[in-house]
């Protein structure tokens, strides 16, 4: 399929999502990131630094196959060369029948599913000095959005929920040298970091904290 025959797809099925909603009596309205390849794709596709190489295989309960999860490493610097999520929200602006919900991933995923020993310490020193060149491009979004009209938005899977388990916490100690507690309490002020411009202007803010069991894995 041509690039231009996905986009077209894309739209579509995101008029039936958008009609279901307002089917279903809902005041605010998402596109269901049916343009997004992950709930972090929209990151590693506006920045430098990312290279999209790496995979993850999963074999889900119940599934035939495995799934390649595409998943982004650090290899250079981050920083933005576009925006994220602009082509979005001019789409919901132009169709919703309400107010629009935009998402975002959380910076603090990302020092832990993209910075790899032996690759990404060439150009980051520690998965913190990482995440602090992340919150940038998040909060400009933010503060994008906000500028748009963009009522409610919501940042995505913030690890806050992992902390409780002895095993991250220990995986945190020897694998990444940092002190759990601590590197919590930095996650937390990524994200409100990033949050400041919506706070300011008094759009509505919502976190998903994730379970981690994503297809019964």
């Amino acid at each position: 399929m041509s690039p231009a025959a996905l986009a077209s797809l894309e739209d579509q099925v995101a008029l039936l999502l958008l009609q279901r909603q307002r089917d279903l009596g809902f005041h605010i309205f998402t596109d269901g990131e049916v343009r997004r390849a992950t709930f972090m794709s929209d990151f590693n596709d506006a920045v430098t630094g990312m290279s999209s190489e790496a995979t993850l295989q999963r074999t889900w309960q119940g599934a035939d196959s495995t799934v390649a999860t595409p998943l982004g490493v650090v290899t250079g610097k981050i920083r933005a060369r576009r925006r994220m999520t602009a082509g979005q929200t001019a789409f919901l602006k132009a169709r919703a029948p309400g107010a629009i919900k935009m998402t975002l991933p959380t910076p603090n995923q990302f020092p832990f599913i993209s910075y790899k020993k032996e690759v990404s310490d060439r150009v980051y020193a520690s998965p913190s000095e990482l995440l602090w060149d992340i919150v940038p491009v998040i909060r400009d979004e933010v503060a994008a959005l906000v500028a748009e009209g963009v009522a409610y938005i919501q940042i995505d899977a913030p690890r806050y929920s992992y902390y409780c388990d002895p095993k991250w916490r220990a995986f945190i100690q020897t694998e990444m040298g940092m002190d759990p507690d601590a590197a919590l309490n930095e996650a937390i002020r990524a994200d409100n970091a990033c949050l400041e411009p919506a706070q300011e202007r008094g759009a509505t803010l919502a976190l998903h904290l994730c379970r981690g069991n994503n297809r019964s894995q």
